[in-house]
């Protein structure tokens, strides 16, 4: 018997030859609970993956290649904000429920099949206040969902929580990461890898510091574009 991670009600048992070869994961959520789950389909910004009706440029991507050009190759998120999708991640970040990224691990793997081979990831870091509180780095609980070497190359500046501050509060916000003297990124291929892609701040203030310590290739992948 098993029961959904997110309503808790019994799931129908469904065995597929994929779980029985042990290709396909056992499921972790019922079926309605996945349907509200929305993925990001069709065209997308094709910089920052917002969803679009064209695959053009959005007027943000516009913006930072305009303050930043050449700094960040392009974001692309497996999820809409929706509301239901910000309810999961509020249980996942705000009330310690780490096991949710079980939830997310396969459509994780699914993404990363885009990520070169080469490629290395960097989480975003949690200040140590922020980390002690929440037990534990969501950006690195996505980036172990993936089959590729992990970089530690920051250290964060401020524990203040992005999602409390406004679109032009986060933008016009002061630096929150400094490089680590002893990373060596010169020349790497890094994904910069976290939850959520909202105004851009945090991937482009990661990307501008890895690209001045000589990283050659940088692009990110968020759980969700909001």
């Amino acid at each position: 018997m098993s029961w959904c991670i997110l309503c808790h009600s019994k799931m129908q048992e469904q065995v597929t030859w994929g779980m029985l070869l042990g290709t396909d994961p056992d499921p972790v959520a019922c079926s309605p609970c996945l349907e509200k789950m929305t993925k990001i389909t069709g065209p997308v910004c094709a910089k920052c993956g917002r969803p679009m009706d064209s695959a053009s440029l959005c007027t943000d991507c516009v913006s930072w290649n305009e303050r930043e050009e050449g700094i960040l190759k392009e974001n692309r998120s497996i999820y809409s904000y929706t509301a239901t999708v910000k309810e999961v991640m509020n249980r996942f970040k705000f009330r310690g429920d780490a096991e949710i990224i079980r939830l997310f691990e396969q459509d994780i793997r699914t993404a990363a099949k885009k990520i070169p081979r080469k490629a290395v990831l960097v989480p975003i870091p949690l200040s140590a206040e922020r980390l002690q509180e929440r037990g534990f780095n969501q950006a690195e609980l996505i980036a172990g969902c993936i089959r590729r070497p992990i970089v530690q190359p920051f250290n964060r500046l401020t524990s203040e929580k992005q999602s409390k501050k406004s679109r032009k509060e986060r933008l016009a916000g002061a630096p929150l990461f400094t490089l680590n003297p002893e990373a060596t990124v010169k020349n790497l291929c890094i994904v910069i890898i976290d939850d959520i892609y909202t105004t851009g701040n945090t991937v482009y203030q990661a990307a501008k510091l890895l690209k001045k310590a000589g990283a050659q290739d940088i692009s990110s992948l968020t759980l969700i574009r909001g």
